[in-house]
């Protein structure tokens, strides 16, 4: 069976497998190329968001070279319009300020596929890419207040450099800044992190970082997360620090099997910790939510619609586990990559990535790391309860540091709960290789735990 046989048949989309074929876009990239002298060496899909019969969003990261010369990189982001609606688009995109890319283009409409594309550092909604590349904006005008930030007295800029580690089109970008600097007759080599986002917005991030950095946990040194450093709403860039470490999905399962205590006291200093700033969780937007994933997912997968609807059913039924549920801080994003373990210290455990933190139940945290957990074991062929010895030392820890004990069906509905809005949903919107054909596999599992009374699987 084909790869472009397992995607969703979209009408609205007929272009849809082209554009995920890399193959197919060298050649289509290449030919927007030609008049700038330049050849496609290769090309990689880095990123996908589907819209079921709407449009879909991708990024691109091309190799070219220019008479047999070096190779560079190029970053193409790209809207998979219907209906001739990139023609308009880019009328529209006119409008914004633009820059020359390293290939040469900045905006490139492709209208045998309907596809709009900007070519880095150029971004639909984005600024930050734009400030990040350009040197001398950065030492006369972004940096020197980053300077004052780390260092009241006086300082000099000798250098800096800017790795993108992540960029999502219209949506986000995290860049790993290296500075050297001389403060005080000194030299000095400090490493930051660069944030721009548009939802959850820069300064309410850079709000909710300071906040945590400032609670009585992160005080008392119980705590770690970064330090948020500098909000600059000119340029939509939030500054914050660097934590050693390396990410604990990068460690053995036995690593992580023995550091998941650690992690839940980590969990429950956080989940402790005040947060005025942010949009609380409440019932009523899950409701909401569940009811448009249930309709996209359907709407792609109309072939699994009967057991869509009935899980999304069983889901709702389940919300009644948050009512009257004291909230608390959660981290909103929680995964194996997001926490970082310090060989040097001991394997001291950080949080990071708490863009997303908001005040809600415990619970759906923990249902998010578990299904998260099954999710992985089952790409791995593994059984899905793989990791439950990890998830009760994880979840011991956390009682132990002084957080509320839960109650182990609504864990289960929470797993199921994320099985479905997150695993599941991501499976289709990011369309990655592979990951539609597990989908039934997903659903089975969610549907398996949905009002189960404990964690066991048994079937």
């Amino acid at each position: 069976m084909s790869a472009a046989s397992l995607l969703p048949a979209d009408p609205a989309l007929p272009q849809l497998a082209q554009a995920l074929d890399e193959r197919c876009m060298a050649g289509v990239f290449n030919e927007a190329t030609r008049a700038h002298g330049l050849q496609v060496k290769a090309c990689h899909l880095d990123r996908v968001k589907y819209r079921p019969h709407r449009n879909c969003t991708l990024s691109y990261q091309l190799k070219l070279s220019q008479d047999g010369g070096p190779v560079f990189e190029q970053r193409v982001a790209a809207r998979l319009c219907s209906g001739g609606e990139s023609e308009r688009r880019h009328v529209q995109a006119l409008r914004n300020p633009m820059c020359a890319s390293p290939a040469g283009p900045m905006l490139a409409r492709l209208p045998a596929l309907d596809m709009l594309t900007w070519w880095w550092p150029n971004d639909a909604k984005l600024q930050a890419p734009q400030v990040l590349v350009d040197a001398q904006r950065m030492r006369t005008q972004v940096l020197p207040a980053v300077l004052a930030a780390l260092h009241r007295g006086a300082n000099e800029l000798l250098g800096h450099e800017v790795d993108v580690v992540q960029y999502v089109p219209e949506s986000r970008l995290t860049a790993r800044v290296s500075l050297q600097w001389r403060a005080d007759g000194e030299p000095r080599h400090t490493v930051l992190f660069a944030k721009a986002s548009l939802e959850p917005d820069g300064q309410s991030v850079h709000a909710t970082l300071r906040e945590l950095g400032h609670s009585p946990a992160a005080l008392a040194g119980v705590l770690r997360t970064p330090r948020a450093l500098l909000w600059q709403p000119e340029f939509g860039l939030h500054w914050q620090t660097e934590l050693p470490g390396s990410p604990l999905g990068e460690r053995s399962p036995e690593d992580i099997a023995r550091l998941a205590p650690a992690l839940g006291a980590q969990l429950a200093a956080l989940h402790g910790s005040p947060l005025g700033s942010g949009v609380p969780v409440q019932v009523d937007a899950m409701h909401a939510r569940l009811l448009e994933v249930s309709r996209v997912l359907t709407l792609a997968l109309p072939q699994h619609e009967r057991a869509l609807k009935q899980l999304a059913g069983r889901l709702m039924l389940g919300l009644h586990w948050l009512q009257g549920v004291a909230p608390v801080t959660l981290h909103g994003d929680l995964h194996p990559r997001n926490i970082l373990v310090d060989a040097a210290d001991d394997d001291a455990l950080s949080l990071i990535d708490l863009d997303g933190a908001q005040r809600g139940p415990a619970v759906m945290e923990f249902g998010a790391w578990i299904a998260e957990g099954m999710y992985r074991a089952l790409l791995d062929g593994a059984p899905a309860h793989r990791d439950a010895p990890s998830w009760r030392a994880m979840l011991h820890g956390y009682v132990s540091e002084g957080g509320a004990a839960l109650f182990e069906p609504a864990l289960a509905w929470s797993a199921a709960w994320h099985l479905m809005v997150d695993r599941i949903w991501r499976s289709v919107v990011n369309l990655k290789p592979g990951r539609l054909a597990n989908v039934p596999q997903l659903i089975a599992l969610a549907d398996l735990l949905a009002d189960a009374p404990d964690l066991d699987l048994r079937p």
